[in-house]
């Protein structure tokens, strides 16, 4: 079976973004949940592309702006809270719009200056609302 995960590598180079569908970059250190997202997200419409830490997130996005960004927090390496308190320091990133997903948060999403919170295990329906209604907002 083919990968339903685009990764960083694959993707177009600066300032590039898919002209046909949101981008949406998957921030978690389970391959198996970046897999479980992309096999909802990509069928509903959005490129998906999913890495592995923190760290790999920025890089990619110091190529390409994903439309929303959703992130585990507790990761190795750089955690999605440094992931975010990083992107919020810089100008370039700071307007991407955030999905926290964590098994283990529970505390608002504004804590993090994120649009939502969804705990672990996710609600489909909501993720795919809220990554909705945020690629729609951007329109």
């Amino acid at each position: 079976m083919a990968s339903l995960v685009t990764s960083a590598a694959d993707a177009p180079g600066e300032g590039e973004r898919s002209p046909q569908r949101p981008v949406v970059l998957v921030v978690d250190d389970s391959a198996d949940m970046r897999t479980l997202i992309a096999e909802v997200l990509t069928p509903a419409g959005y490129e998906v592309v999913g890495v592995p830490s923190g760290a790999r997130a920025l890089r990619f996005m110091a190529d390409r702006i994903p439309d929303v960004m959703i992130t585990d927090l507790f990761m190795p390496g750089m955690s999605g809270f440094t992931l975010r308190s990083t992107m919020l320091r810089r100008p370039d990133l700071a307007h991407i719009p955030v999905i926290v997903l964590s098994a283990y948060w529970h505390r608002p999403a504004e804590t993090l200056d994120a649009v939502e919170a969804i705990p672990k295990p996710i609600n489909i329906d909501r993720l795919l609302e809220a990554v909705g209604r945020l690629t729609k907002a951007g329109e």
